[in-house]
């Protein structure tokens, strides 16, 4: 599986570096960015290439998704040790069960000889 992602991360690698050798003027093209919120203010970015803006966005998006892949990881994490914590305390209990002795005064065996009798 390793080995599989490390070759999917080598294809991806050399097709950006495709993509940005055949496109190098299209992408040193400066765009400005504007926003313009209604009745308050407008904000106009710097001129910046348009190579700069598409690096910028995949690199928040691989922060996005790393910060989500972390937050699941913990939660998972804290799954893993609740359920740790239940299974010690049922093994404990199980383990107490099967030392502790046997009794003649045993009520439930008498109720089914009871049942026995009765059928």
């Amino acid at each position: 599986m390793r080995f599989i992602k490390v070759l999917f991360l080598l294809a991806l690698f050399v097709f950006s570096i495709l993509f940005f050798s055949q496109n190098i003027e299209s992408l040193q093209q400066e765009l400005t960015l504007i926003l313009d919120v209604p009745y308050i203010a407008t904000l106009h970015s710097i001129p910046l290439p348009f190579s700069v803006l598409i690096l910028t966005a995949f690199v928040a998006g691989s922060l996005l998704t790393m910060i989500y892949f972390v937050v699941d990881k913990f939660r998972a994490c804290a799954k893993l040790k609740e359920c740790r914590t239940r299974m010690a305390s049922l093994e404990q209990e199980l383990n107490s069960l099967r030392n502790m002795p046997i009794s003649e005064d045993q009520p439930y065996a008498e109720s089914k000889e009871n049942e026995e009798v009765n059928a």
